[in-house]
């Protein structure tokens, strides 16, 4: 279990490296979701996505998109 802070470098293309012990603990499997929050960034996992439509629409987010709509604009940004 990692606790405490942690400090990381970031390469040159702004990515970094979260340590494998940290990835199992918190649950990071394919994608994460990063938030701006007050100058700071909130890395929270995602669940596996096996189908996007169902997941986007259990989401409770106000959209004029439909879930179709959403589901190709998630499959261009997780699988391109």
């Amino acid at each position: 279990m990692i606790s405490g802070k942690l400090i990381l470098p970031v390469d040159k293309k702004g990515r970094i490296h979260v340590p494998q012990e940290l990835r199992e603990e918190i649950g990071i499997t394919d994608h994460v979701m990063i938030m701006p929050q007050n100058h700071e960034l909130v890395i929270k996992a995602l669940p596996k996505i096996d189908d996007p439509v169902k997941f986007l629409s259990s989401i409770n987010i106000k959209t004029k998109k439909t879930p179709l709509e959403m589901k190709r604009e998630a499959e261009e940004v997780f699988f391109s």
